[in-house]
C-alpha cells in the first residue's frame, strides 16, 4: 500500500478531480482520507483495538469483560482476546474485587501513558488540518457534522 496520496495541489489530481461527478469526488476523497488514517494507525504506538480498549476504560472505571463487550458493541470473545493482548503488552491489568465473581479489568499507568500519547499525535494531525482551513474550520465542522448524520441514516435505510 503506498504511504502517499496525491495532493489538491497536484495538477492530475486537480483535472482527475474536475471531472467527476461530486458524490464520487467526495468517495474519491474519504477514500484518500482513509489511507491517510491507515498510515497514521500504523504509525501508531497502539493498535486499533488497544486504543479502542484504553478510550473505553480511561474514565478511571474499571470493566468486566462482559461491560466492556457490552459498551463496545462486540462480542465477548472478540473482548477476551483483545483483552488478553493488551494484559501481554501490558497495557491493561486484570485483578479481583471482593464480592464480585467476575474479575475486573483497567489500564495500567502504562498503557494510559501509551493512550495519550498516541491521541495527542492523532489529534494533533486533525489540528494541523483545522488549522489549514482558518476562520473556514468552523463551518467545514458544521457541515462535516451534518453530512455524517445524513450519510448514517442512508445507510442504515
Amino acid at each position: 500500500m503506498p504511504s502517499t496520496t496525491p495532493s489538491a495541489e497536484d495538477p492530475l489530481f486537480r483535472k482527475i478531480s474536475s471531472e467527476l461527478t461530486a458524490d464520487r469526488r467526495l468517495a474519491s476523497l474519504v477514500g484518500r482520507l482513509e489511507v491517510h488514517r491507515r498510515l497514521a494507525e500504523d504509525r501508531s504506538a497502539l493498535n486499533q483495538a488497544d486504543g479502542r480498549l484504553l478510550w473505553f476504560l480511561s474514565d478511571g472505571r474499571p470493566r468486566t469483560l462482559r461491560e466492556i463487550a457490552d459498551g463496545l458493541n462486540l462480542e465477548q470473545s472478540t473482548v477476551n482476546r483483545q483483552v488478553n493482548a493488551a494484559l501481554s503488552a501490558g497495557h491493561l491489568r486484570r485483578f479481583a474485587e471482593q464480592g464480585r465473581s467476575a474479575r475486573l479489568i483497567e489500564p495500567t499507568e502504562e498503557g494510559l501513558a501509551v493512550y495519550e500519547a498516541a491521541s495527542a499525535r492523532a489529534l494533533g494531525a486533525y489540528a494541523d488540518g483545522l488549522a489549514a482551513l482558518g476562520e473556514e474550520s468552523e463551518k467545514f465542522l458544521e457541515l462535516l457534522e451534518r453530512f455524517v448524520g445524513v450519510y448514517g441514516e442512508a445507510v442504515r435505510e
